[in-house]
């Protein structure tokens, strides 16, 4: 699945409890530490980044080796992963999602695991994205279409829908312990919030090659206890 089209979701990952008991400890950070957690400029999307350090829960996420061999056959190298993100996205008006609208990491064979901790749907920002926009073809494509550099990774709403088939998008709901592999080099988002909120975890892998230089870009946004 993974080679085919660059994501898979894996239902009932983990048990309903222990997604309310990682929420619950979510909530408790947030409001603990508010000072230590990126948020966009609304308060919608807040994020606590290298949770691992913080909960057995979390750190049991990011050790989860099972992943982190999928995205290793996936991409064809070693992976290591950099943090565990824990976020909450709520429904504020004009809010972007998470991620803060559609978007690419990167040009290259990438990966990631996202994990829903309640239940999504339309309402409460459900991850999208389109389907083979990580190949050269597309890429060429969308690229020539909005006269814009390759190297641009983010995109509005007009420039997707004017330009990428319908049929192409793809949004994932599922229930709390639903688990997506995805490869971010596609262009993806969190949808915006219609109401309510998300809760999710969310690994991120590197190769060992990039390793280093991911860590230094995000050393100082990462969560430390005083």
């Amino acid at each position: 699945e993974m080679q085919k089209n660059g994501f898979v979701v894996i239902e009932n990952f983990i048990e309903r409890e222990k997604c309310i008991r990682i929420i619950k400890k979510i909530d408790e950070i947030l409001k603990k530490y508010p000072k230590k957690i990126w948020c966009d400029e609304i308060s919608s999307d807040c994020r606590i980044l290298g949770a691992e350090i913080l909960n057995e829960d979390f750190l049991s996420f990011f050790n989860n080796d099972m992943i982190k061999k999928i995205g290793e056959v996936y991409c064809g190298f070693k992976l290591k992963n950099v943090m565990t993100m824990a976020n909450k996205t709520s429904y504020v008006i004009k809010n972007e999602g998470s991620g803060a609208g559609w978007h690419k990491d990167a040009y290259r064979r990438q990966f990631k695991s996202l994990l829903y901790l309640n239940n999504v749907n339309d309402d409460n920002g459900a991850f999208e994205l389109v389907k083979k926009s990580n190949s050269l073809l597309s890429i060429f494509n969308v690229s020539t279409k909005l006269n814009k550099s390759i190297d641009n990774t983010r995109f509005s709403d007009d420039e997707i829908y004017r330009t990428i088939n319908q049929n192409r998008l793809k949004r994932i709901y599922g229930e709390a312990g639903t688990l997506i592999l995805f490869d971010p080099s596609l262009i993806h988002r969190g949808s915006p919030l219609k109401n309510f909120t998300r809760y999710a975890l969310t690994n991120y892998y590197e190769s060992l090659k990039y390793y280093d230089d991911f860590v230094e870009r995000i050393k100082v946004k990462k969560f430390k206890y005083d």
